[in-house]
């Protein structure tokens, strides 16, 4: 793992390829023609994230950027408006998938990290992120990966043995050690103190930056946007800002 690490390094991206392309995505919850208390929990939200992008999805609770992570993860579909992925320069339609191969799509292309962990508590640390190695046949080595995040020597460790800031990185490597082309993280620092919330955004930051992941995290934290290629900002479903920094600031320069 450590050769891949370093030849994806030295391959920084030269060029702009878009990996995520949403067109007026909505997600409307009753009947719109006949119930007058339709919510739309997204309202034609349209933008588009490049291939090794470290994202940020920013906005007020309710403001529908969990919704949007969810489609973009195939956890939900989207009422109207199409996601497209380019996978190895192939366009793939997520919002016409069956149910068949949106399941390989959540296994193979998704790694998703939880607010509130969603470890397995009967489960070690090891334990935790092997069943999610188990799923696919090009994931990383476990023992590599928690190396990785920090946690080679709490690896015996149950999760009730484990600081929050600990069972988040548990969380990581399990999303990532199934070596997938896109980690969405949701509010991955909301449940956690402002040091170890800076210790869990500088992983995802070296995710991003030394693996060439595709990276996107949904938070309220106005702070943590600035260590972003791009900022999304979310508000009532629409979708109000689509800004790409120039020159954003790494993880230690943040004012929490």
């Amino acid at each position: 793992m450590e050769e891949e690490i370093k030849n994806q390094e030295n391959n920084k991206k030269t060029m702009q390829i878009p990996h995520i392309i949403l067109k007026n995505i909505s997600k409307i919850y009753g009947d719109e023609k006949h119930d007058e208390a339709v919510i739309k929990a997204l309202d034609d939200a349209s933008f588009t994230i490049n291939k090794g992008e470290l994202t940020v999805i920013l906005g007020p609770s309710g403001a529908g950027k969990s919704t949007l992570l969810n489609i973009l993860g195939g956890m939900d579909r989207a009422s109207k408006g199409s996601f497209i992925l380019n996978e190895n320069d192939k366009n793939i339609d997520i919002t016409q998938l069956d149910e068949t191969n949106l399941a390989k799509y959540r296994r193979n292309v998704i790694g998703f990290v939880f607010q509130f962990y969603n470890l397995m508590p009967s489960l070690t640390a090891y334990e935790n992120v092997y069943i999610a190695s188990s799923l696919v046949n090009k994931h990383y080595n476990v023992e590599e990966v928690l190396n990785l995040v920090g946690l080679g020597d709490r690896k015996n460790n149950f999760p009730s043995q484990l600081s929050g800031g600990e069972q988040q990185r548990v969380a990581i490597a399990r999303a990532l050690v199934k070596n997938p082309e896109i980690l969405l993280a949701d509010e991955p620092t909301g449940a956690l103190d402002s040091k170890t919330g800076a210790q869990i955004i500088s992983l995802l930051y070296k995710v991003a930056k030394e693996q060439g992941k595709t990276v996107v995290i949904v938070t309220h934290n106005k702070a943590i946007s600035v260590i972003a290629d791009r900022i999304i900002q979310v508000s009532d479903g629409k979708i109000v800002s689509d800004q790409v920094q120039e020159n954003p600031k790494k993880p230690n320069e943040i004012e929490w």
